[in-house]
């Protein structure tokens, strides 16, 4: 008993999305379905979802034919999907939310808080309130109600696009439980993923996609980390965390370019201390909400310092505003890149000019050729190709959309970088391209703070590692002096034996 995608193909004009794609998924196990963005992986999404209509090829379920051209024949057919993007009304309560999919037997609000309450409890969130908006919510904890929203469905085809990647070590533990679950109830989970330490935790096959085409499948157990990267990007990757440059080892004797002495935010319990030096990259890395992506907020003006100091090329630094943020030559990239890292529509051009828009013209009239030049220095330095520049930023990969999302601030020549989750999103492939562009920055002398709920990505990109448990700093280390064990053990428990 499985589903099973026959032959299905898509094109657009000329371009095909897909091309003749064939598996299947066993019911009862999690089969991870990997590739790198663009590969074909959210057109295949949006087919089985009832969002796009395939050019050729058929869907089964169990040995019968299913019907998934529209959203709402796919969900009477047994598909329920949580899309990549989250997709919960930030106005609404989370029972609001959770009834805008709920089967009709639970419209009544008071039977739908019961049943709410009920899924969020499965997912480890039973304690939070169901009449809170949902955009009061950490975004970990808005993607948890997404999956409890398509646990109401009870589909049979549970389609789970890149649900941990804005989780944390202790969410993504309550999710996995969870899908262990729904796959242990019979159902077929095809779960997209970029963090391949999933394959191992989860997953007990994957079907690798590369250029629309089924690139090779296989028995999560029988396989290596080097095999799926071959088989996503089509050679082999030497190198995802590049080596610090050839600048000087930070040392006492450096000029720091950013201090903070007993920093304190309302989110914090603790204060915090780092002494950040030229071309130095440090993580910041803990749960959600214990803390971690407090010091970049507070360096960028977006959560007020209550307590401490900030000093920034030695002089002292307290922004009031993204203005004086800009000005002092700090740059600052949300976690949430669809909300405030570009215009999704617009040209990437516009969107890498923002910034200088006020340097660009005068009485109020942008120079658009002077834009165009500065953005094509910019989106050089950044490596974007000449093709894109003119396309909407919606249609770039991941990779790209972040370059562009990190690129736009250096037109003010910033002398430190801040970066919530730099990588949340994007395919192995490109995460070496973003990890390069921001160590050739770094490496001529740019300074680099970035918080992460990856831990791989902590340990393989961080030189220094800010730890945080329960809203305090508990310890800074060299990344060298832990391992993925020990960071994990830091940040659940506070402290390390051993």
């Amino acid at each position: 008993m499985m589903l099973e995608i026959l032959e299905l193909s898509k094109s657009y004009g000329a371009v095909a999305a897909l091309s003749g794609v064939s598996f299947s998924a066993e019911r009862g196990k999690v089969t991870a379905l990997l590739g790198e963005n663009g590969a074909g992986k959210s057109t295949l999404v949006k087919i089985l979802s009832g969002l796009v209509v395939p050019t050729e090829g058929k869907i089964a379920l169990d040995g019968h034919i299913i019907d998934t051209s529209t959203p709402d024949r796919a969900s009477k057919s047994g598909v329920a999907v949580v899309q990549q993007e989250i997709s919960v009304l930030p106005n609404l309560s989370i029972t609001e939310n959770f009834m805008l999919t709920a089967p009709s037997a639970l419209l009544r609000r008071a039977k739908a808080a019961s049943a709410c309450r009920a899924y969020l409890d499965r997912l480890g969130l039973g304690d939070v309130d169901v009449g809170r908006p949902t955009g009061s919510l950490s975004v970990g904890e808005r993607q948890l109600v997404e999956i409890a929203r398509m646990l109401a469905q009870d589909a049979q085809v549970l389609v789970l696009d890149e649900p941990t990647a804005a989780l944390g070590d202790r969410d993504i533990a309550l999710v996995h439980q969870a899908v262990r679950r729904l796959a242990a109830e019979g159902k077929v989970v095809l779960y997209i993923t970029h963090r391949l330490n999933e394959l191992e935790e989860i997953c007990e096959q994957a079907v690798v996609l590369r250029n629309g085409q089924v690139a090779d499948r296989f028995a999560t157990a029988d396989t290596s980390i080097a095999r799926v990267i071959y088989a996503m990007v089509g050679r082999e990757l030497n190198e995802l965390y590049p080596a610090v440059g050839n600048r000087a080892e930070p040392d006492g004797s450096s000029a720091s370019n950013l201090v903070l002495t007993g920093l304190r935010t309302a989110g914090l319990l603790g204060s915090v201390d780092l002494d950040l030096k030229p071309g130095e990259i440090v993580a910041t890395a803990g749960q959600i909400g214990s803390g971690f992506v407090e010091p970049l907020r507070a360096v960028a003006g977006v959560t007020a310092m209550t307590a401490g100091t900030m000093r920034l090329q030695g002089k002292a630094y307290s922004p009031r505003n993204h203005r004086e943020r800009c000005s002092a030559g700090v740059a600052y990239c949300s976690a949430d890149r669809q909300l405030d890292g570009f215009f999704p529509d617009r040209p990437v051009w516009e969107t890498m000019s923002a910034p200088a828009l006020a340097a660009s013209g005068l009485w109020g009239s942008a120079n658009g050729q002077r834009l165009r030049r500065s953005t094509d220095r910019l989106a050089d330095r950044m490596t974007i190709s000449l093709a894109y520049r003119d396309r909407a930023v919606r249609a770039l990969s991941g990779g790209n959309a972040q370059k562009v999302s990190i690129g736009k601030w250096l037109s003010n020549d910033p002398q430190l970088l801040l970066v919530e989750e730099p990588t949340r999103g994007v395919d192995v492939g490109a995460r070496a391209e973003v990890y390069r562009v921001i160590r050739s920055l770094a490496d001529q002398g740019l300074s680099v703070l970035f918080a992460s709920t990856d831990l791989d990505e902590v340990l393989g990109f961080g030189e220094r590692v800010m730890i945080f448990h329960n809203r305090r700093q508990v310890e800074t280390l060299p990344a060298s002096a832990l391992t993925r064990d020990k960071l994990a053990t830091w940040i659940t428990h506070g402290s390390c034996n051993g």
